[in-house]
């Protein structure tokens, strides 16, 4: 009887252990996602989930008239995916950029955004990159099909990266 005991016990102990192994990994395989595997607007979520893992790069637009234009840059080695967010005065209110890029700078999601001095007056749209086309989604998150509009909107925020970002140097 004792015997039986004891065999009892090593199997317990032993399966608990196994299980506590697949936890641990499955939680190691959960931290590290990668671009591809987030779909646009998971990207912005799991951002949000894990923004204090990241660490951030502030930078003052000097090349922007504006007082106060700046960029904040936030970066992991745990994630694949870096995110920029442009913060500039403009005439008519606060032009707020947001992009998610992978290591290699290339677009995956942006956010658009022009909050004007009049608070009621305010405009969100958000462009998804994948690796065959764009698509353009309103303030509701609802998909705009104007491809002249789409068309648009991404040469408005890929000009605005490059304009500025111009002279910034990143550490990869």
């Amino acid at each position: 009887m004792n015997k039986i005991f004891i065999i009892f016990l090593i199997i317990g102990f032993y399966s608990c252990g196994e299980k506590q192994e697949s936890e641990k990994n499955s939680e190691n395989a959960i931290i590290k996602k990668t671009v591809p595997e987030l779909n646009s607007f998971g990207l912005v979520k799991d951002f949000e989930k894990h923004k204090a893992e990241f660490k951030i790069d502030t930078i003052r637009l000097t090349n922007d008239p504006a007082n106060g234009s700046g960029l904040t840059i936030y970066h992991s080695k745990k994630f694949d995916y870096l995110v920029f967010d442009f913060m500039v005065y403009v005439e008519k209110g606060i032009q707020n950029n947001t992009y998610w890029t992978d290591k290699k700078l290339n677009f995956k999601f942006v956010e658009q955004s022009l909050i004007a001095y009049k608070k009621e007056d305010f405009s969100f749209r958000y462009l998804a990159y994948n690796d065959t086309q764009v698509k353009l989604f309103d303030n509701k998150k609802n998909e705009v099909t104007d491809i002249e509009l789409t068309e648009k909107t991404k040469s408005e925020v890929e000009s605005f990266f490059k304009n500025k970002s111009e002279g910034i140097k990143l550490i990869k």
